[in-house]
């Protein structure tokens, strides 16, 4: 109740206890003049009987006033008890008054003419409710306080003061509080006046305050029957700032309480025909201060005008007010808010058969929570304020009583409400509020970017784009229910619409259910989990969905309920979710290949899930009718499969299979279709299971790194994991290098077994190698087997190779019939092969932790029984052969080479190889024994030692230098690689045959690295030649040898020979050699030619030219020229035929055509002082550069002409100085006669200082060379 009514409610009790006393002194009066003398007595019982108190009154005396009793009486007590451990209750010092006798019987009320009251003090006790009352046993008369003020009994009593006349003097009112007392005094109060008019007035003050709390006029004038229906006017004034202490008495616990007031409050009234007709009030209030909850209100400066009036069926009240400035504890989002903080305009209507209204204007819905406890509102809207803290903008309220019913209506702008225990919250929103006693209804549209909040399904507000709908609530005692209907919303792009039901309250399960349909939301760019109510699923469902389920959803549907009790409820909550989903996203391990481009429908419940799958793929496997259910935390996948070869490579790649990067070295065309069965337990790392069963239908199948392909690879074949295990499954058939090959394929049980025919001529095309196709060819059968465990994995490979011929020297070398086993074998885990051939040929392999090349070796020819391994990495080999011809194998490996030498520094991984044989067999026979033994340079290339009857040296192979390439030989024996002389053996025109065409510059000159050789000695049928040493360099155009080096006895030859191309389908041999030393006879004894002749000093200097390789030489097709000079020599033995083949110096022929004999005085042939000549040779002819001179020491010869070689033929001009006596006549000599010629030279050289006259004679020398014809010509 509002202080002011208590304060009213008091004040009128006050005066109602004033008018008792009067109506007590009648009686006391009545009874006095019966019975004066025992008056006093029953007035006391009588009052202890009314009230329960003690009561003392120590004077009483009654009489008359002409017909007009009079009393006086005073020390009147009433306390609880008696003596002084009662507690005071009404205390009168004096009291004295006259009844007018006959205005009393007129009107039937008493009436007082004349009274006087001094000294009157009223205890009052406030109880633990904050009430008033006086404490037991004593009570107040109820006739005082019975039921609750209203406009009749106002009436009344104001009425029936206005007839009496009284004089009040030192009135005290003395409100004892729980915790403190408040004083109020009136130091006189006022009741006048006659038959027109009566007058009212007093003032009230609080104890210790000069100045007026409340000061009253009231005028009262009669009505046409007198007083009974009066009219009247009252003027009240009051002081806010005297109440405080007053109104701190009354709301000692009320949350809303007066902290600090200033101002003042007029109240004007207006009585007509005895009833209150039009009240009004001003309020002018600086400051005012009111707390609630220790958060101030404060409203500064506040005015106010109302007025109050009364109609026929009713009264109406209208109040207009503005409070500037208003400040109270808010959230912080409303600070800035300049709505106000109380309605300006209030309007209220009562109707007698209705009830009452109040109406207000816009303000803020913080004040309505802040104020709730002091205005009348239905209590579902208080109970609804308190629980959801409203904020935002009361546009208009209309609250009220009607027909028995608390009613209340309001229009709501921007609002927002906190979510209650599971009651959800949001805003901002507009809306329409609807309340009627414990219910209520809510219809709102979003404004801004509203907010659904809902802490018990999602932890973050839900960010809304639109929001409009219904909401309803009930309380029925305890419980509470709360409903939407009607209720669409744009969420994170989608359209939701549907409703929800809440009852909660009661210490009753509760319960929470939820219905939304929603269209295209899109769970890829958001989680799915963000979508979906949380903690409801289930743990393992809900981890399951947020690692990484996705989609989009053109249409799905939510249904849920959700039990609510505090301390727990033993109902499990129910859901369904129903889902339409296009690109979807779906793992179902982490380590697994994820389920992608998902389209279907979906079904969740509560630790459920049920998936139909219309299309899907997960890296290009394509899955259609398919089915994904979670039911006891098992998730089970079912569908059918189909792929191209690319996608079942990336699928299989994906999985997390030990050794499965190996289908990297695969590549494939062709499709493989089947059905996926998989189980696994979510949240485990156990129960997986995976059975992946396909048809494969491979047109080509690929292996990498060998290039191998497969055609028409077609079978079951499926993939069962279990686990951690997993493995294929099936038979498989295709086409492999022209010939079948099967598999039957179980890794699970440990094994996959293969086997097939190939055409050996695929096999070589496929590794480039057809050059082999001559020297092997046929069919290869073969079989091969996986053995896999735990412990070991091998592979077996096994062939007789029946049916291949092998066109290579033995052992290798075997007939198409002939059967010959071939095996191998790897350990792989251990990193070991084992392979073997025939008994003959044998290879094994290990790795190595600390290498990544590991070790090998191998065997030809002669195996080991017990091998050991070498201390270094690499491949080591050796081949033995007791009969090894070079010519037999070089011509069976000559096609490989044919396209050029191998690219590359050769093998990296060998470490050494030995070759030894018992016969290296030559042209004609054994060369006898030969090993070889190459090993690697550290910094990189190899050195080959040589040791054999053949040659001793070794050979350098560094691929850094300049010269890669260094053959140093100590000794070369030829004898068994040149046939032995024979008679014609040496016979240099046998080297005149016209050799075969000529062959282009091969691909493998510019592949040879350059380098040198040294050759210590050339040993040949006891002679040594040497030693030789030549330097090459080769480039794709050319081979050039220079400078090159060879010492023939006393003979150096110094110079170069060059080989290059000419053409696309020609070369060209260029030489360019010099000849220096003494006797070019020695030269000729180390090629073991004739020697024909001798010198002390030889210089020759020759160009030639010819077409083809170097060996390819003949003088028929060279070119180029000769300079030769000789001393100091002789010509020995003329019969040689190279003295034929010089051509210039065939001295022999031309001397037994003379019939000279020259053996009686020359026995060692033809001396000669000086030889000097030119020759240039081209087209197969040899002609002179001038003539050729041949000096002797009294005789020259000069030649010039040609040598036709090809045809054999002479056609030169042979000069012949010769000395002639005095007394010898030339006539002879020019008569031909030879033998005197020759005797004149013989004598010259006897008898020189006696020849003092020349002559000479020149001869036509044609014909074929070996029988020409010489004509003498002149003579001089």
């Amino acid at each position: 109740m509002h202080p002011l009514r208590q304060v009213g409610r008091w004040s009128l009790t006050l005066l109602a206890v004033l008018l008792a006393l009067v109506a007590v002194l009648l009686v006391a009066l009545r009874l006095a003049l019966t019975q004066v003398d025992q008056l006093a007595p029953r007035v006391e019982r009588l009052l202890e009987a009314r009230t329960g108190a003690t009561v003392e009154l120590r004077e009483f005396d009654a009489g008359l006033a002409r017909l007009d009793p009079v009393m006086t009486g005073g020390g009147l007590t009433m306390s609880t008890l008696p003596g002084e451990a009662g507690l005071p209750l009404l205390e009168v010092e004096h009291a004295q008054l006259r009844l007018d006798t006959a205005a009393s019987l007129r009107t039937g009320v008493p009436v007082v003419a004349d009274a006087r009251l001094r000294g009157l003090t009223l205890h009052l006790y406030q109880d633990e409710q904050g009430g008033w009352h006086w404490p037991d046993p004593a009570r107040i008369p109820p006739e005082l306080l019975e039921g609750e003020f209203d406009l009749e009994r106002l009436d009344f009593w104001v009425g029936l003061l206005l007839r009496q006349r009284a004089w009040v003097e030192d009135v005290r009112l003395v409100l004892h509080g729980r915790e403190r007392r408040v004083d109020m005094l009136a130091p006189r109060l006022l009741l006048t006046g006659d038959e027109r008019r009566a007058h009212l007035e007093g003032e009230v003050h609080l104890e210790g305050q000069e100045e007026a709390t409340l000061q009253a006029v009231l005028e009262v004038f009669p009505g046409p029957t007198g007083f009974r229906d009066f009219s009247a006017a009252l003027q009240a004034d009051m002081k806010l700032d005297t109440l405080i202490d007053l109104v701190e008495v009354f709301t000692l616990d009320d949350p809303l309480r007066l902290e600090d007031a200033s101002g003042d409050v007029t109240l004007w009234g207006r009585w007509h025909r005895g009833a209150l007709a039009d009240a009004r009030v001003d309020i002018d209030v600086p400051r005012l201060v009111l707390r609630r909850d220790d958060e101030p209100i404060v409203l500064e400066p506040l005015r106010a005008r109302g007025q109050w009036l009364r109609n026929d069926e009713g009264w109406e009240a209208w109040l207009q007010g503005d409070a500037a400035a208003a400040d109270w504890a808010e959230p912080h989002e409303l600070a800035d808010e300049r709505q106000p903080a109380l309605p300006h305009f209030w309007h209220m209507r009562y109707d007698d058969d209705e009830g009452w209204w109040l109406t207000t204007s816009q303000f803020e819905l913080a004040s309505l929570a802040a104020w709730r406890e002091r205005i009348l509102l239905p209590e579902g809207l208080v109970r609804t304020i308190d629980a959801l803290e409203p904020r935002g903008l009361i546009s208009g309220l209309g609250v009220g009583r009607r027909n028995g019913h608390w009613l209340a209506q309001a229009a709501l702008h921007r609002v927002e409400v906190e979510p209650w225990d599971e009651v959800p919250g949001g805003g901002p929103l507009d809306a329409w509020v609807e309340a009627r006693d414990l219910s209520g209804r809510i219809e709102f549209v979003g404004v801004g970017d509203p907010a659904f909040k809902v802490p018990e399904l999602y932890p973050a507000p839900m960010e809304l784009s639109h929001a409009s709908g219904e909401v309803r609530w009930t309380y029925e005692g305890p419980r509470t229910f709360v409903s939407g209907r009607n209720l669409m919303a744009g969420w994170q792009g989608a359209e939701v619409e549907g409703g929800f039901g809440l009852a909660i309250g009661g210490g009753v399960h509760g319960g929470l259910g939820l219905d939304l349909r929603f269209r295209n939301a899109d769970a890829l760019e958001r989680p799915l989990v963000d979508w979906l109510p949380a903690d409801v699923l289930g743990e393992e469902l809900d981890a399951w969905l947020a690692a990484g389920v996705a989609g989009r959803v053109p249409y799905g549907e939510l249904k849920l309920h959700l039990p609510l009790r505090r301390g727990g409820s033993g109902i499990e909550p129910r859901l369904r979710l129903d889902l339409e989903i296009e690109e979807g996203r779906l793992p179902f391990d982490p380590r697994w290949p994820v389920i992608e481009g998902l389209e279907g429908r979906l079904t969740a419940g509560i630790g459920t899930l049920d998936a139909e799958v219309y299309h899907a793929e997960s890296l290009g496997v394509l899955g259609r009718n398919g089915r994904v259910t979670i039911e006891d935390d098992v998730l089970h996948v079912i569908g059918d499969l189909a792929s191209d070869a690319d996608g079942i490579r990336r699928y299989l790649r994906a999985i997390p299979v030990d050794g499965m990067e190996q289908v990297d070295d695969w590549r494939g065309e062709g499709s493989a279709s089947g059905r996926i069965e998989l189980s696994t337990l979510l949240g485990e790392d156990d129960g997986f299971r995976l059975d992946l069963e396909t048809d494969v239908d491979m047109q080509r199948l690929v292996y990498l790194p060998l290039e191998v392909p497969l055609s028409d690879v077609k079978g079951p074949l499926a993939w069962r994991q279990r686990d951690d295990d997993g493995g294929l499954e099936g038979r498989l058939e295709g086409r492999l290098f022209g010939g079948p090959v099967n598999a039957d394929i179980d890794t699970l049980a440990g094994r996959v077994e293969l086997d097939g025919a190939a055409e050996v001529a695929r096999i070589l095309q496929r590794f480039d190698a057809t050059a082999l196709a001559g020297g092997v060819s046929g069919r290869l059968p073969w079989r091969a087997r996986f053995t896999l465990g735990e412990t070991r994995n091998t592979f077996r490979f096994d062939s007789n190779l029946q049916g291949v011929a092998i066109d290579l020297p033995s052992p290798l070398g075997k007939s198409a019939g002939e059967s010959r086993p071939l095996w191998v074998e790897a350990d792989l885990d251990q990193q070991r092969v084992e392979a073997e051939m025939g008994g003959d040929a044998r290879l094994r392999w290990r790795g190595l932790p600390w290498s990544d090349i590991g070790q090998g070796q191998f065997w030809l020819g002669r195996l080991p029984e017990a091998p050991s391994w070498p201390e270094q990495e690499g491949w080591s080999g050796t081949i033995y052969q007791s009969r090894l011809d070079l010519v037999e194998w070089g011509a069976a490996l000559a096609p490989m080479l044919d396209g050029g030498a191998p690219g590359g520094d050769g093998p990296g991984a060998l470490r050494y190889l030995r070759v030894d044989t018992a016969c290296l067999v030559g042209p004609e026979d054994c060369l006898g024994v030969m090993s070889a033994e190459a090993r690697p340079h550290t910094g990189g290339g190899w050195r080959i030692g040589l040791r054999g009857d053949l040659l001793e040296g070794y050979l350098d192979y560094r691929p850094f230098l300049a010269e890669p390439l260094d053959i140093a030989l100590d000794r070369l024996t030829l004898d068994g690689l040149l046939p032995a002389e024979t008679q014609d053996t040496g016979n240099l025109l046998a080297e005149l045959d016209v050799p075969p065409d000529p062959t282009p510059l091969p691909g493998w000159v510019g592949e040879v690295p350059n380098g040198r050789l040294r050759l210590a000695e050339i040993l040949y049928q006891g002679r040594v030649i040497g030693p030789l040493t030549a330097h090459w360099e080769g480039s794709p155009q050319r081979l050039r040898v220079a400078p090159l080096g060879l010492t023939l006895g006393q003979i150096s030859a110094r110079g170069e020979v060059i080989w290059e191309s000419a053409g696309p389908g020609d070369s060209l041999t260029r030489s360019r050699l010099d000849l220096d030393g003494r006797d070019l006879g020695t030269a000729l004894e180390r090629l073991g030619q004739p020697v024909s002749i001798r010198s002390n000093e030889t210089r020759v200097r020759s160009q030639l030219a010819w077409p083809g390789p170097p060996w390819q030489f003949a003088l028929a097709r060279s070119r180029g020229s000769v300079e030769a000079e000789l001393r100091n020599g002789r010509f020995v033995n003329l019969e040689s035929p190279t003295a034929r083949v010089v051509g210039l110096l065939n001295v022999d022929n031309l001397v037994r055509r003379l019939r000279m004999d020259f053996s009686d005085v020359t026995g060692q042939g033809t001396a000669f002082d000086h030889v000097i000549g030119a020759a240039t040779l081209y087209g197969g002819v040899l002609e002179t550069t001038g003539p050729i001179r041949i000096d002797g020491p009294a005789t020259s010869f000069t030649l010039e002409g040609t040598v036709n070689l090809s045809r054999r033929e002479l056609d030169q001009r042979l000069g012949v100085t010769v000395p002639v006596s005095s007394s010898l006549p030339l006539a002879a000599v020019i008569a031909g006669a030879p033998v005197v010629g020759g005797a004149l030279f013989i004598a010259d050289r006897l008898f020189g200082s006696a020849i003092d006259r020349v002559t000479r004679i020149h001869y036509r020398v044609r014909g074929p060379w070996t029988s020409p014809d010489i004509t003498l010509e002149t003579a001089e």
